[in-house]
Order: C-alpha cells, then sequence, then structure tokens
C-alpha cells in the first residue's frame, strides 16, 4: 500500500505536512481533495472532512495536522523536527499550537467574504 496524503491546495495545515514529507524524504502520493464538495470516499477516512489526512503505508490513518506530525517524527525521525528534551518538545508543540490557531483565525476572516 501506498503512502497517500489527502490535502487542499490552500489548507496551510496541508503545507506543514508536505514540507515535513519532503524534508524527511518520505515517498508519498498526494491526492489533492476538493473540501467544499468532500468526495464519500473522503469522508470515509476523514470523520472531520477536513484535510490534511494521511493514510500510511501500514494503513495507519489521521486527520489532525499536529497529529500527523508527531506521528511522521516518531515514526520516521530522521531528521528530528521535535526536540528531544520533554520542556523543549513542550514549547515547540505550544509555539505549533499557537501558529494553528492564529491561521484558523486567519482562514476564517479569509473565507468570512465569500459566506455572505
Amino acid at each position: 500500500m501506498a503512502r497517500v496524503l489527502y490535502y487542499a491546495p490552500r489548507s496551510p495545515y496541508a503545507r506543514k505536512v508536505r514540507i515535513a514529507i519532503a524534508e524527511k524524504n518520505l515517498l508519498c502520493e498526494l491526492q489533492q481533495t476538493d473540501i467544499t464538495n468532500k468526495p464519500p470516499e473522503f469522508l470515509k477516512i476523514s470523520p472531520i472532512g477536513k484535510v490534511p489526512v494521511l493514510v500510511d503505508e501500514d494503513g495507519t490513518t489521521l486527520w489532525d495536522s499536529t497529529l500527523i506530525m508527531e506521528y511522521l517524527d516518531e515514526t520516521y525521525p530522521q531528521p528530528s523536527f521535535y526536540p528531544s528534551e520533554p520542556s523543549q518538545r513542550l514549547q515547540c508543540r505550544l509555539w505549533e499550537e499557537l501558529a494553528d490557531t492564529l491561521g484558523d483565525n486567519i482562514v476564517a476572516l479569509w473565507l468570512l467574504p465569500s459566506q455572505r
């Protein structure tokens, strides 16, 4: 089974996972997904209906960018993106969460005019 990343071109969360996959030099099939008209096969693997979704070679399926990043770093440790020391790792994860939250707010503002 091939590793597959379901993504949308404008998703900053999918982008960070695509960068990690490239930096770790992992082979991965990219499956562009229409998140406006979600296909039924996509909804079967993404219970939250959002991208990114990673289906690894062994069938492991993850649908949150932070969880995907942690999984990739733990499963494919070289190069490592998170510090090994627990307090430094926590700081890194806190900053990642802040960046994701800011990204959520920016995306919401960007989508707001189209929802009127």
